[in-house]
């Protein structure tokens, strides 16, 4: 499993507007507290709220809000909503000519298979609201290095 700015900003960006008293963010707001890029966060928000994430107001007060409780959004969701996958497979199949590998055969690709769905069920589990707090102190999620 790899992790990509993709779902890293995707999930940043919820959790900011998760962790806001008002629970509404600009897109513009997103960006610029979260060092991230303009139209990266714009097309992040726009697959959110195509995926059902996100909503949209539009107005003096708009901005995106969630669509559902924190607590009624899982990590998996916001993974697939950015279009990813969990566990990506990355193989040759069928481009090796020496010695060609069938997908059908592949014993390996069912020990992904599982890996892969083990993954996925761990995902579903935790929500968005296991990582904001009451207070909106994310500060407890930062990686810390240790000597």
């Amino acid at each position: 499993m790899i992790v990509t700015t993709l779902e890293g900003y995707a999930l940043k960006a919820l959790m900011y507007i998760a962790n806001k008293d008002s629970k509404r963010a600009t897109v513009k707001e997103i960006a610029k507290e979260n060092r991230i890029s303009f139209p990266y966060i714009l097309r992040i928000c726009s697959e959110l709220r195509k995926n059902g994430i996100l909503t949209s107001i539009r107005g003096r007060d708009g901005g995106y809000v969630l669509k559902r409780s924190p607590s009624d959004v899982s990590i998996y969701e916001i993974i697939k909503a950015v279009g990813r996958e969990t566990v990506e497979l990355k193989c040759d199949y069928g481009k090796r000519t020496e010695l060609p590998c069938y997908q059908v055969e592949c014993i390996s690709l069912k020990a992904w298979a599982l890996i892969r769905n083990r993954v996925d069920n761990t995902l579903k589990k935790i929500m968005l609201s296991d990582l904001i707090s009451e207070k909106g102190d994310t500060k407890k999620w930062q990686y810390n290095k240790h000597k």
